[in-house]
Formats: structure tokens, sequence, C-alpha cells
């Protein structure tokens, strides 16, 4: 990514890391080895949330079975080692990426900053 205002939220490796650009609306740059993902925050935090329930399940899965996530016509194959990683490194994001404020606290006029 070329933008100087980049921020790198969360990093497992080289090739594996979240970052963000508020020039663009926030759009969250998720890359996993040869493959980046754009995503807007709430796909993001969609992802963050299915992942967050895969995991759950995953626990009474055979220690030889592989998580796949399909993110439109994307597919990430990953051991169950390198799903712990890949939510841990959601998980660390997400705490500091930058929140937009909640509906309640935005007024009619209420303009987001980069």
């Amino acid at each position: 990514m070329s933008c100087s205002k980049l921020r790198r939220l969360a990093t497992l490796s080289e090739f594996r890391y979240i970052e963000n650009c508020p020039c663009c609306g926030g759009i969250v740059y998720l890359s996993w080895d040869v493959a980046t993902l754009y995503l807007s925050l709430q796909d993001f935090l969609w992802l963050v949330a299915v992942v967050d329930a895969a995991v759950e399940r995953s626990r009474f899965d055979p220690p030889e079975a592989l998580f796949v996530l399909w993110l439109g016509n994307v597919a990430l194959r990953m051991s169950p080692a390198e799903q712990r990683e890949f939510h841990r490194l959601l998980r660390s994001a997400l705490i500091v990426i930058p929140q937009p404020p909640e509906a309640s606290q935005a007024g009619f006029f209420t303009k987001l900053l980069n």
C-alpha cells in the first residue's frame, strides 16, 4: 500500500499483517501470505465475529482438520495453529483500530474526520 497515513495495526510476520488507511474511508488491509484483502471497517468487524465463532466451534474438531475461510471467491486454508494465529492477529488489530462514533453519538451534521 502506498498511502503515507497507512497504519500497521497488527503483525505476525513480514507477509501476515493488518493495516488501516483513514484516507480511504477506513479501509482495512488484511495480508496473509500472497493474498491482500481490502475490507471496509464493517466487513472487518464481521470477519472478526465469524472467526470468533469458528474458533469456538473448532475446539471439537480433530487436530488434523484444516480451517478454510471463504471471503467472496478467495479461500484461506489454515492449519489449527495458523487458525489460532489468524484469530490472535484479528483480535490484536481490533483492539487498536480506530472506531467510528456510535450512531447515538453522531449528530445529524457530524463529520467524520480522517
